[in-house]
């Protein structure tokens, strides 16, 4: 599964790799040369709030107001739009005992209207010089368009940077992992390092889709990977790529299975057991898989791709050490108030709802913090910050130009001609082909649209009347979403975190992508059996 499996022959050396930045150049052209052949055509689009259907078994006694406001549906809402959940039929009375869906208003998207494509090329006809104007035009405004596009996630990158530059120039963190690494020594316990992490982070992408958060995340993994004679990439499998195989995964995230089973008129949330089943197994494939490179690269380091970089986390790491003599107030401190707040941004947005703006909050206010109480004064805490800043400004060009190829699809009108091919062939397959190539369709769209709920608003509507032409569930339609959508967001250059997390980490994505990308393949087998098995239970199971 590694990218070089020859036993003893060097690992490829990271800086022959093209650069990041030069393939998202080289994207971003061959983008602007598709809109120049492709015909350009669109969808119709609406505005709508999202109808979510809420399980709830009605209890002994039970009014219709107090099952509205168990449920926070609306007040006004009758009797009849109450659904009995095993026949999908409006109830006649609450009966207790009985499961009932109630509906309530989710999130507000632009969604397409389906069967409403129209061609462009035919309506408005732009001469061949004109679309290369349009083209050109797009490629030169990308760098900044993209910038504007995805501002908020380039600001969290770089006050996330900001925050562990101070945090880790007071060397706590250093000291509690060379303190915790020694204390674990060679036993059981440092085996279980690795896929307990992975189970964690998985689980926090499966419940309340993880993304941004693991950019400051890797900054404490890696350095722990590298500690227990491991690599870089196993430190970013450990945080990063867990959460992505949860959120493939997942079975309660409101941002990916909530938008799509609204649009599809299901359950949020449903088919919870056959959804938890599926997490535990790709989690479980991604853990023995992070477990067996973990123990390849420790018996032999010169085989990671990453073997150089590797090495200057050591000697950096090394050069910090003073020996295993505990941790001091000051260390503990520090400590304590980065691991707070790791904790406390899961929390928030699990729980809180917050989002970019206050995470980054928060990160700014635990760096300075963690500086007054690593000893630093303000002069040495804004220097640090600064520093810290600076190493995030490649990872912040490189989001902002990843967003810069959806923009030039977008000025050149051909990305809904795209989903319409992905769309059409569809009805004449049978029922496993077509849900594996909507599996596979779904992640060609998450290369240009890389938003979760984004990608849903703009491919469900489609999807959903064609899984009832193929007399598939609307379930299964939902499930391919989510696999094609989740495993495509660990590969796809256009994903802002996932560029942001190599940017910090400093893996180019090219190396990135020569490692995992037989596992990716492996795990879109998982999920196409899973599919399978989807086609064939019994119909109770999917809701």
């Amino acid at each position: 599964m590694a990218a070089d499996t020859s036993e003893g022959s060097p690992a490829p050396a990271v800086g022959r790799m093209p650069g990041t930045l030069v393939i998202l150049g080289a994207i971003l052209l061959l983008s602007a040369l598709a809109t120049l052949f492709l015909p350009r055509g669109e969808y119709a689009r609406e505005t709508r709030t999202l109808t979510q259907l809420k399980p709830h078994v009605v209890a002994e006694g039970e009014t219709l107001d107090a099952l509205l406001a168990a449920t926070g549906a609306p007040a006004d809402t009758k009797l009849g739009a109450v659904l009995d959940a095993s026949t999908s039929q409006p109830v006649a009375a609450l009966v207790p005992g009985t499961r009932v869906l109630v509906p309530r208003p989710g999130l507000t998207r632009d969604t397409i209207v389906p069967n409403t494509y129209r061609r462009l090329s035919d309506e408005d006809p732009r001469s061949f010089g004109e679309k290369v104007s349009v083209a050109a035009r797009a490629v030169a405004l990308a760098p900044i368009s993209g910038f504007e596009a995805r501002a908020s996630v380039i600001g969290f990158v770089l006050m996330i940077g900001a925050a562990f530059g101070v945090l880790l120039a007071t060397g706590a963190i250093d000291r509690a992992l060379v303190s915790g690494v020694t204390t674990l020594g060679d036993g059981r316990a440092r085996l279980l390092i690795v896929p307990a992490s992975i189970f964690l982070f998985s689980a926090c992408g499966a419940t309340f889709g993880m993304g941004e958060s693991t950019i400051a995340f890797v900054l404490v993994t890696i350095p722990l990977a590298i500690r227990l004679g491991y690599d870089t990439l196993t430190g970013i499998t450990m945080c990063y790529l867990a959460s992505q195989v949860g959120f493939a995964g997942a079975f309660f995230n409101p941002f990916t299975i909530g938008v799509a089973t609204s649009i599809a008129e299901l359950p949020y949330p449903s088919a919870l057991a056959f959804r938890v089943v599926s997490w535990f197994l790709v989690t479980a494939t991604a853990a023995l898989f992070a477990m067996w490179w973990a123990a390849r690269v420790r018996r032999d380091p010169s085989r990671s791709p990453t073997a150089a970089l590797d090495a200057r986390w050591r000697e950096r790491l090394e050069g910090g050490d003073v020996g295993h003599t505990g941790l001091s107030l000051r260390d503990w401190s520090v400590v304590l108030v980065a691991l707070g707040t790791l904790v406390f941004s899961g929390v928030g947005v699990a729980v809180w709802d917050w989002y970019i703006t206050e995470m980054a909050a928060l990160f700014v206010v635990a760096g300075v913090l963690g500086g007054f109480l690593g000893g630093f004064g303000t002069a040495r805490i804004a220097s640090e910050f600064k520093d810290g800043a600076a190493t995030m400004v490649e990872p912040a060009l490189i989001i902002a130009l990843s967003a810069g190829v959806l923009q030039v699809l977008e000025a050149g009108q051909v990305l809904d001609t795209v989903l319409m091919a992905l769309a059409a062939p569809l009805e004449q397959l049978s029922q496993p082909v077509a849900a594996t190539l909507i599996m596979g369709g779904q992640a060609v769209v998450n290369f240009f649209v890389p938003s979760g709920s984004g990608q849903a608003a703009l491919t469900m509507p489609v999807m959903t009347p064609l899984c009832d032409i193929l007399a598939m569930d609307r379930q299964v339609g939902v499930l391919a979403f989510q696999f094609g959508d989740g495993f495509g967001n660990m590969l796809i250059p256009t994903s802002a975190v996932l560029m942001g997390v190599l940017g910090a980490a400093r893996v180019p994505w090219s190396v990135w992508v020569r490692w995992v990308w037989k596992l990716i393949l492996l795990l879109h087998v998982i999920a196409a059996v899973l599919l399978v098995v989807a086609l064939n239970v019994p119909q109770a199971w999917l809701r």
